[in-house]
């Protein structure tokens, strides 16, 4: 069987020569029985089998137009007509399919039809080149499907590609590309140069195995939780972890975020960011990424650099369960610790927590156990100790008691000899002091004698001037009397109450005066207000 290598515009005229489609190879054949006649198909032979192909002259195509030598009526030639031209000399020039490398900028369907914008770009990211290109319904699903299955990706905007493509120009709409077929393997090692220049540079900035230099803490109270908010993984996580927090064990905070489409680097950056200002409030044991339930295709969205250098950052241990155990990502590569499911990381986290309790538990027994040992040990030691000091004490009363014994016999034996000793002293002194009292005594009794004497003398003496006295004052108080005075000449001055007036300002008070005289009283009523003291006359 003799493959051709048929442009898509060409298989028309391929098809009427007898040439047959293998939809396995995807190629134009030559059947057994026209194998006699390949000089028909030597347009589109493989070099090898030796046969020229015809001239495009002798080839049943558009026919050419010799440029006019002499000017026309029209002074030219209409457009239709010159762009069939351009399709042949590309037709001549561009017979087969070219593969060519270009990336993926646009993609859209319609009526089954896949239409691509193909670009270029240099190192600077300046556009170098751009065309448009279409994969027919008859190949889209196919292309797509291998694919898919060849990357685990769908085919994206964004992504470099290996094409083999087919020159397709057309009067109305142009030059375009004719996709048949898309090398994955081509892809795939985009992919993994991709992948291998982020960990490079990770490493080359001392990224790479940073976060996992963080101290995995050995019990977890406080979590902090990355996911996609209807991933089928996180409901899963939720199952176990609400019965933590519930127990009051651990507490997780969710921040959520796409894993999948335009958004996901915006969205994942943002919040890793509020994890981070939420861990300065507060700080978490460990942040938990997980994605869990999705399709495998969207894991190579995750390998970007911005997102795998922000997570080895991060200034707690990064746990990552992203859901699929053959497949890895640069975030599981950076991360501190790496699990297949989102189940697994919550089941680590509850056999961590499970683990530290046990240890307490154990530990609390021990304690209680070695407490009680000593304990133990301690009261028998203690009993001993008292048994030891009782011992001690009554042997130490005992010797106590006796020196005690033997100091109190000779303290009484002194204090006897002391009380001897003062006695006759004291029996001395008496008889001296006997004598002398006696003498002082006779002396002090004729002194209280004459002082008893003196004193009387004295007291008598007294008594007479203090009756001579009183009876001279008897005699004064008798001669100073009213009477006595009203018979001298004075008067006595009262008011209506028969109150002695003595001052002026009290007999100006009064609305009526009485004047006593030694031979009668008078009743006065004064006008005093022009009254005069005898001093100012």
């Amino acid at each position: 069987m003799i493959y051709l290598d048929v442009p898509f515009a060409q298989k028309e005229q391929a098809k009427k020569l007898g040439a047959r489609w293998d939809p396995l190879q995807r190629k134009w054949y030559v059947p057994e029985n026209l194998s006699n006649n390949l000089a028909s198909f030597s347009l589109w032979l493989p070099p090898s089998t030796g046969i020229e192909p015809i001239s495009p002259q002798t080839y049943p195509t558009i026919p050419q137009h010799e440029p006019e030598t002499q000017p026309s009526l029209a002074k030219g030639q209409s457009l239709s007509h010159f762009l069939q031209r351009v399709s042949q000399v590309l037709w001549q020039n561009f017979p087969g399919a070219q593969w060519l490398i270009a990336e993926l900028s646009h993609l859209s369907e319609r009526r089954g039809h896949l239409y691509l914008e193909l670009s270029e770009t240099d190192a600077q990211g300046n556009t170098l080149a751009n065309a448009r290109a279409v994969i027919w319904k008859t190949q889209a699903a196919n292309i797509q499907q291998q694919f898919q299955r060849d990357t685990q990706m769908t085919l994206s905007a964004g992504q470099k590609l290996l094409m083999l493509c087919e020159v397709q120009f057309h009067s109305q709409y142009g030059l375009s590309l004719v996709v048949h077929e898309i090398d994955s393997r081509f892809s795939l090692g985009e992919l993994e140069q991709k992948i291998k220049q982020i960990r490079q540079r990770l490493q080359q900035e001392g990224l790479y195995r940073a976060n996992k230099q963080q101290v995995l803490p050995t019990d977890f109270f406080r979590i902090a939780v990355v996911a996609p908010p209807k991933a089928a993984g996180l409901g899963d996580f939720k199952v176990d972890a609400e019965q933590l927090s519930q127990h009051k064990l651990c507490d997780f905070t969710y921040f959520f975020s796409s894993f999948q489409g335009e958004n996901l680097k915006k969205e994942l950056l943002q919040a890793l960011s509020q994890v981070l200002t939420e861990h300065q409030k507060r700080p978490y044991d460990a942040l938990v990424i997980i994605r869990g339930g999705g399709a495998k295709l969207d894991l190579h969205q995750l390998n970007e650099y911005e997102i795998a250098a922000r997570l080895s950052q991060m200034p707690m241990p990064v746990l990552t369960g992203i859901g699929h155990e053959r497949d890895s990502t640069l975030l599981d590569e950076v991360a501190h610790s790496r699990f297949d499911t989102p189940s697994k990381v919550i089941h680590f986290i509850w056999q961590q927590i499970q683990q530290q309790a046990q240890n307490a538990n154990q530990n609390w027994h021990k304690i209680q156990q070695y407490t009680q040992q000593n304990l133990n040990f301690w009261q028998r030691h203690s009993e001993q100790n008292w048994q030891t000091v009782q011992q001690y004490t009554q042997q130490h009363l005992a010797r106590a008691r006796q020196q005690t014994q033997l100091q109190y016999q000779k303290i009484q034996q002194g204090v006897q000899n002391q009380i001897t000793q003062e006695n006759q002293r004291v029996k001395w002194l008496y008889r001296q002091i006997i004598p002398l009292a006696q003498q002082q005594m006779n002396q002090q009794e004729q002194q209280i004698e004459h002082l008893e004497n003196t004193i009387n003398q004295h007291a008598y003496h007294r008594l007479q001037r203090n009756k001579q006295q009183l009876h001279d004052w008897m005699a004064l108080i008798l001669n100073s009397g009213p009477n006595v005075q009203q018979k001298r000449g004075f008067v006595i001055v009262s008011n209506a109450q028969q109150q002695t007036v003595t001052h002026c300002t009290q007999a100006q008070n009064e609305p009526q005066l009485w004047l006593h005289f030694q031979d009668g009283a008078l009743a006065v009523h004064p006008n005093l207000s022009n009254a005069k003291k005898p001093s100012d006359s």
